[in-house]
């Protein structure tokens, strides 16, 4: 009997110094997963933006064209192609070009947009001398993502720190 009693205490033990280390690698593991998920869906998200863009080219703004793209109807190709995350978390949007730039706090505020990106209004030219401008689009946009780890730590309650910050951004010529 003594060998016995003397046992009772060693799985609790042994779960203690195995099983939660265990359980928070499983987690870990979650989460990397997770956030490499989430920066492959901005990443892919920006992607089709861009390509969204390029593909009109720059005749789309000469007439009688009128293909051109509003930053309101590429922030609506980015929305639908970034599934899972939610615009409001999409933010520092840009919109490049080689004659301009604009910047949206988050993609929900770009939603709404009617400006014509790259160039002018169709019918319009992007230069003094008539001719279209030839040349590149970027769009960049940065997801925060925040970890669930930091659920986990102890009298952690306003969480200020588990936060990452993903960049992506996506250029390309533009297709004529």
């Amino acid at each position: 009997m003594r060998g016995g009693n003397g046992r009772r205490g060693n799985s609790l033990v042994e779960f203690t110094l195995v099983g939660i280390p265990v359980i928070f690698l499983l987690i870990s593991i979650f989460e990397m997963s997770r956030g490499m998920w989430m920066y492959h869906t901005l990443a892919h998200a920006v992607r089709e933006g861009v390509r969204f863009t390029v593909v009109r080219g720059n005749d789309c703004n000469l007439a009688p064209n009128n293909c051109a793209a509003t930053i309101g109807a590429i922030a609506t190709r980015i929305r639908d192609a970034a599934v899972g995350l939610p615009p409001a978390d999409l933010i520092n949007v840009t919109f490049r070009s080689p004659t301009r730039t604009i910047t949206c706090a988050t993609l929900a505020a770009c939603l709404s947009s009617g400006t014509y990106w790259p160039a002018a209004a169709p019918g319009a030219t992007a230069d003094s001398g008539g001719e279209p401008v030839t040349g590149w689009v970027e769009i960049s946009a940065q997801y925060r993502f925040r970890s669930m780890i930091a659920m986990f730590w102890p009298g952690a309650s306003p969480v200020t720190f588990g936060t990452v910050t993903l960049p992506a951004s996506s250029r390309q010529t533009i297709l004529h």
